[in-house]
């Protein structure tokens, strides 16, 4: 009998404890009465707000591809996934996964695609409200609501192919099931209801980190809230479904991709580097590590979220200040103080917001600087900072502060609808494919779409931007050339240290200018194996037998310049401490061999997109200027589109069968 009334007991606290009504505050406050006033309309107020977030999703609407080429590279996942089933692994697979759908619909159509990221960020505001209501004071919910729903900033990603619209949407079905699976009933259920509600949200989890690498930081927001709660079965729970799932799709990657490292390793592990695009440079340290956190939290709260809430102009330029980012740390670290307190949806969004943003500052590079960085989170983070003013403002000695919550909330509205109404006028002078564009950008997607009209469907286009062009080339092959490669002089230097009589070096200065004879310029560029930079000192070095190197020299000598035979004395004639770089012509050549590139395409693509001063993008002018100091003649010109003086952009054809090589690295021996 004891046994029986035990199990009716067990039973009954297994019901799932019914959702937490937040009543309206007793308006005998300025707050309370805003509360009570929203709570009796929050009905039609959301849809309100939907079809505000509409009007100006789609008066920001850009049907154009974005000039970064990130996001376009996203399309090309979507396409060799659709197209060759390859496994999109590079920044999480889940969004390229879902575009490829469209792509199979639309073909390599903008505005469709772009259409899915409008639904996915109608689908986060949506579930924003459907999260937050009944659940925070409904004064916090409309501000941050509105405040998002006339944003341009964030509204922007609802009309781009960046990943960060789906982001917030499953970030957002997270932030639910979470609410409603553990936190509108913390009562012990039964084991299948525990393993239920476990799974459900192990595999949304899984989903947030399949859209976006930084998905993982959501893991520390769900462990530290079990922990903090005290709340141990739950926390073991979810480490072992998510362990299971994680480990399950692993296993169907492998099977299916032959896949099996881990998702961040392909872009993380460039992440570890001092520099992103130069791993020569060497990892970073712990040092390194802590100076990025000081300085991106820098860059990202002081600049990029205040701009993003209006208390800033974003300009090209903008410099940064230590005392507001000081201010952002204080509060939302006081937010998730008085919030464990007194809101717990509030303090899990706070455990949500705080190891995103601190993972972000940690491990991305400085130079990258884009707010995109952190607009998945900065509607959650505004939040947590209204939470602690008007939590505190409740306190009967901080009343007067009442005012600062609505106030705060309209000037961070009326700020964003201005910043929002520039915006969409700008946006409404835009017309067509190329409208709003500068003629280097006009004329290198005018020669993108020429390449896919004009040149074999084998052949494969060099350039600078490969995912753009993919895209205006509608799915031609563009190989990508965004970097020179890196050798070390270490290993040249060691090298010619152990084979001296093998190597002779000149300084290209002394070549120029100098009357040389036509046997002495086709050896020396027979002969060429690189080109070595020692601070801005440029040296041609020549690999030589014994016949070529006697040869060299006395021309070298008759022609009144030096060569360099000596590693010692080398190093002891010129500054060794300067910045050095070497470059090898058949690498460089080797590479594009390699990749069966047929073609290249340069451009005129301005660093400062805003200004027409002659300083350009020049990777891939750099890149050919290497190659032809030793062949001259390899590349021959095919179309130019554009006039010389309007930033043209020219594609060449690679002419290997003029020279007499075979394929070779010489910078890999």
């Amino acid at each position: 009998m004891a046994r029986k009334i035990e199990n009716q007991a067990d039973k009954k606290s297994a019901q799932p404890t019914p959702k937490k009504h937040i009543p309206a505050s007793v308006p005998n406050d300025l707050l309370g009465t805003l509360d009570d006033f929203f709570d009796k309309r929050l009905g039609w107020t959301i849809w309100v707000i939907m079809g505000i977030s509409l009007i100006f999703s789609l008066f920001l609407f850009d049907s154009r591809v974005s000039l970064s080429g990130d996001d376009s590279f996203y399309i090309i996942r979507a396409h060799d996934f659709l197209h060759s089933f390859k496994y999109p692994g590079f920044q999480g697979p889940l969004y390229p996964i879902v575009l490829s759908v469209f792509v199979a619909i639309f073909g390599i159509s903008l505005v469709p695609l772009k259409i899915v990221s409008m639904i996915s960020m109608l689908g986060f505001i949506y579930l924003f409200f459907i999260a937050f209501r009944k659940r925070i004071p409904s004064t916090l919910l409309v501000i941050i609501m509105l405040a998002v729903s006339v944003n341009s900033f964030i509204l922007y990603y609802g009309s781009q192919t960046y990943n960060e619209a789906l982001y917030m949407l499953v970030m957002m079905l997270l932030v639910l099931v979470f609410f409603r699976n553990f936190i509108d009933r913390e009562g012990n259920g039964t084991l299948k209801e525990n393993l239920k509600r476990h799974f459900v949200l192990a595999a949304v989890l899984l989903a947030l980190t399949l859209t976006k690498n930084m998905g993982y930081s959501a893991v520390f927001a769900i462990c530290g809230y079990f922990l903090f709660r005290a709340q141990w079965k739950n926390l073991l729970y979810a480490i072992v479904a998510f362990g299971v799932l994680f480990a399950a799709y692993q296993g169907v990657k492998y099977g299916l991709w032959h896949e099996g490292g881990m998702q961040v390793s392909s872009q993380g592990s460039g992440l570890m580097y001092k520099d992103y695009y130069n791993p020569q440079a060497g990892k970073e340290d712990l040092a390194g590590f802590y100076q990025r956190l000081i300085t991106n939290s820098d860059l990202y709260l002081s600049k990029h979220f205040m701009s993003i809430i209006g208390f800033r102009k974003a300009e090209p330029i903008m410099t940064v200040n230590s005392l507001t980012t000081i201010l952002v740390y204080l509060l939302a670290l006081g937010a998730l103080l008085i919030t464990f307190f007194k809101n717990r949806y509030l303090f899990f969004t706070g455990l949500l917001t705080g190891p995103f943003l601190l993972i972000t500052f940690i491990i991305l590079q400085v130079k990258w600087d884009q707010s995109r960085l952190i607009i998945p989170v900065a509607p959650m983070l505004l939040l947590m900072i209204l939470a602690l003013l008007y939590y505190i403002s409740k306190i009967k000695k901080y009343k007067l502060l009442q005012i600062a919550v609505p106030l705060l909330g309209v000037v961070i509205f009326f700020q964003s609808l201005a910043v929002t109404a520039v915006a969409a006028k700008t946006n409404s002078g835009i017309n067509g494919r190329f409208g709003g564009l500068t003629p280097d950008w006009k004329n290198y997607l005018k020669a993108s779409e020429w390449a896919d009209k004009n040149l074999p469907k084998e052949a494969v286009i060099g350039c600078r931007k490969p995912s753009i062009s993919f895209v205006y080339g509608n799915g031609r092959n563009f190989y990508g050339i965004m970097k020179l490669p890196a050798y070390s002089t270490e290993s040249f230097f060691n090298n010619w240290a152990n084979n001296e009589k093998d190597y002779l070096l000149f300084n290209y200065a002394e070549l120029s200018g100098k009357q040389l004879t036509q046997q002495f310029y086709s050896s020396l560029k027979q002969n060429m194996q690189a080109m070595l930079f020692i601070g801005d000192t440029v040296f041609v070095v020549d690999k030589v037998n014994d016949s070529s190197r006697v040869q060299l020299s006395e021309a070298a000598k008759a022609a009144g310049f030096n060569s360099y035979s000596s590693v010692s004395a080398f190093k002891s004639t010129f500054n060794m401490a300067r910045d050095q770089k070497i470059y090898y012509p058949d690498s460089l050549l080797y590479q594009l061999e390699k990749a069966k590139v047929t073609h290249i395409m340069t451009a005129n693509l301005r660093r400062n997109s805003t200004q027409k001063d002659g300083l350009i993008i020049n990777t891939v002018e750099r890149y050919m200027a290497f190659i032809q100091e030793k062949y001259p003649s390899i590349f021959t010109k095919v179309s130019q589109i554009g006039d010389d003086d309007n930033e043209p952009a020219v594609i060449y054809k690679i002419e290997y069968s003029k020279y007499d090589r075979s394929l070779s690295n010489p910078a890999g021996k």
